[in-house]
């Protein structure tokens, strides 16, 4: 019996650990965004970024719900800042700190669904 019961608890945790991998998480539209825009800034494309700034905002908004249900308040709260943040660092064409709001978007978003 002990076996076995160890055995479920193994089991549960590999379960548990291969269904929040990363490559899922990579597949969330506010995630894809963020790795599109990070490339536009390693482009300099100042303008295509803001428009995908502005995308991941309105993705945001449409998802919010979701992420409320998902994460804790404070993860999607900050996730919201964030973005808001971005929008105004790309506008200032801040390249150093758009990238560190991007980073932080992706970790909220990765908090979010490993929570």
């Amino acid at each position: 019996m002990q076996v076995n019961l160890k055995f479920i608890m193994m089991s549960v945790c590999f379960f548990m650990l291969v269904g929040c991998s990363d490559e899922k998480i990579k597949n969330k539209p506010i995630y894809q965004k963020s790795e599109e825009i990070m490339d536009l800034l390693n482009h300099s494309q100042w303008e295509k970024a803001g428009d995908e700034a502005k995308a991941i905002s309105d993705l945001y908004k449409k998802s919010r719900w979701k992420l409320q249900l998902l994460g804790g308040e404070m993860e999607y709260s900050e996730l919201e800042q964030e973005i808001s943040k971005l929008k105004i660092s790309i506008e200032e064409k801040d390249k150093r700190e758009a990238k560190t709001n991007i980073v932080l978007i992706q970790d909220y978003i990765k908090a979010i669904y490993f929570r």
